[in-house]
């Protein structure tokens, strides 16, 4: 049988870091507030695009893969903020790593986009379509946020993250231990769509010289998503498990969506997870949306909590509404097969100058 088995993995953490400190002075809350509610405590801000972090997270990828772009026979990006409409920014990608025999697109499904990417690639590579797959979660949230807003400005941050999936069938290995993706679970419900939306970047509307701000931001209710995300990611899990003949007693890590470090630990703790079954690195990343769950793993695998063997599942939910779980034996293989030196280009700013267009641009909804 032919799995997927993720060989590569790289991240994009822009080194702009918007702290709790600096939301302070931005809007009424107090670090204290942020952090118990949250789990945050900085949360990166791109000055650059997101192709460019998606470029840095994917060099990093298939440095550790040990891979040429030349090597990929598709690229999956998964972004609610793409660069441009068309082209897809896959496509962009595509030829910024010179990947020319990889075909490419893009994948919104909002904060579970990396697991529907994997999902898609798994498939792909089980069918005998595609061996190498870079799935890619990235994110420019900033872009979309009221920094006048203390509901949302305290969640989002920008990054991006990458995985390559390579076709695994060694005949010597039987099915019952071969590493690769075990079960998945992707589900939708778009009576809750209305909970997380952004108005903007659509053709909604007649055409206008004129930006609304109000149509211009994230729309986000916590409250009713809090309960959406713990009873939607509980139920993924177990779907997914049940389907590749596991269940939570034999998982070794989950690498959930850093949505709310609440979230996370109450989900966890009703799937009978202890705290080092869970991977969270919310405190210093904040809520990336498509970004975090690769950005997470690839943590994990540097701090050694993926071991050759183990059960790994990667959990997601997101506006749409969305959700989906992979679960996956990890291979042989924690450590990189090379490095890359990939980076984003040098700031010139402050974390200030970089939201005072914002800040301006939402003022009148405050006014």
């Amino acid at each position: 049988m032919t799995r997927a088995v993720i060989t590569g993995w790289g991240k994009c953490r822009p080194p702009l870091s918007l702290t709790n400190a600096d939301l302070e002075r931005l809007v009424e809350t107090s670090d204290d507030w942020i952090a118990d509610r949250t789990g945050i405590v900085e949360r990166g801000m791109c000055h650059m695009e997101t192709t460019d972090m998606a470029e840095v997270a994917a060099r990093h990828a298939l440095a550790a893969a040990g891979l040429e772009p030349t090597d990929l026979d598709l690229i999956i990006m998964c972004t609610l903020t793409p660069e441009v409409s068309c082209p897809s920014g896959a496509c962009s990608l595509q030829e910024r790593l010179g990947a020319v025999n990889a075909a490419a697109f893009d994948l919104n499904a909002a904060c579970s986009g990396f697991v529907y990417g994997s999902v898609t690639a798994a498939s792909m590579i089980a069918a005998g379509a595609k061996r190498t797959v870079l799935v890619v979660g990235v994110e420019k949230l900033h872009f979309l946020i009221d920094y006048r807003d203390r509901n949302t400005c305290v969640l989002f941050g920008d990054g991006a993250g990458a995985a390559v999936y390579q076709a695994s069938d060694d005949p010597d290995v039987p099915d019952a231990g071969a590493p690769g993706v075990l079960g998945t679970d992707l589900g939708a419900d778009g009576v809750a769509g209305s909970t997380m939306v952004v108005p903007t970047l659509g053709s909604r509307g007649e055409l206008s010289s004129f930006r609304d701000p109000e149509h211009s931001r994230l729309h986000f209710e916590g409250q009713a998503v809090f309960k959406i995300a713990v009873r939607g990611m509980i139920d993924s899990v177990c779907r997914a498990l049940d389907r590749a003949g596991l269940t939570a007693d034999d998982v070794d890590l989950v690498v959930p969506h850093q949505a709310n470090e609440r979230i996370v630990r109450a989900a966890a703790s009703r799937l009978g997870l202890t705290e080092d079954q869970v991977m969270l690195n919310i405190a210093t990343h904040g809520n990336t949306s498509a970004a975090s769950i690769p950005m997470a793993l690839n943590d994990a695998l540097d701090t050694a909590r993926v071991r050759p063997g183990d059960i790994v599942v990667f959990t997601a939910f997101g506006g749409g509404v969305t959700w989906g779980s992979v679960v996956l034996r990890w291979g042989d293989r924690v450590e990189r097969l090379g490095t890359s030196d990939a980076a984003l280009g040098p700031v010139d700013m402050t974390v200030d100058e970089l939201l005072a267009r914002n800040r301006e641009f939402f003022a009148p909804l405050h006014d």
